[in-house]
């Protein structure tokens, strides 16, 4: 009976060792239980493997990025978003700064807002 409390003890802090390394893994853009496992069976290699991998620069939304004007995320490669119809800047040619003026010149609410303090400035 000793033998058995002993190996499900180890077992046990193994598997919790091993949500380390799958954390770990998961926020640079690995798979949770795939590290999990590997962290499991191989704590003392998989944690240094862990710390040690690169981050995935694409992450999750690889290939996405979200509508500067309606917020809605689209396909890089899309010319126009297919919620508000407004065409996309080219990927890089834009700093975020251009981004507001773009975002501004073009913003018909902006210009109805505009419009209709006027007409109560002037009354």
């Amino acid at each position: 009976m000793d033998d058995i409390a002993t190996n499900l003890i180890i077992l046990f802090s193994g598997m919790l060792l091993g949500i380390i390394t799958g954390a770990i893994a998961q926020k640079k853009g690995g798979s949770f239980f795939a590290w999990w496992l590997f962290g499991t069976l191989l704590f003392i290699v998989a944690l240094p493997m862990a710390l040690l991998m690169d981050a995935k620069a694409e992450g999750r939304n690889s290939g996405m990025k979200n509508c500067p004007y309606c917020g809605t995320s689209i396909k890089t490669s899309l010319m126009k978003c297919p919620n508000c119809k407004r065409s996309q800047p080219e990927i890089g040619a834009a700093t975020d700064a251009s981004w507001q003026k773009i975002i501004h010149s073009d913003d018909d609410v902006a210009k109805w807002a505009k419009q209709h303090e006027n007409k109560e400035d002037s009354n």
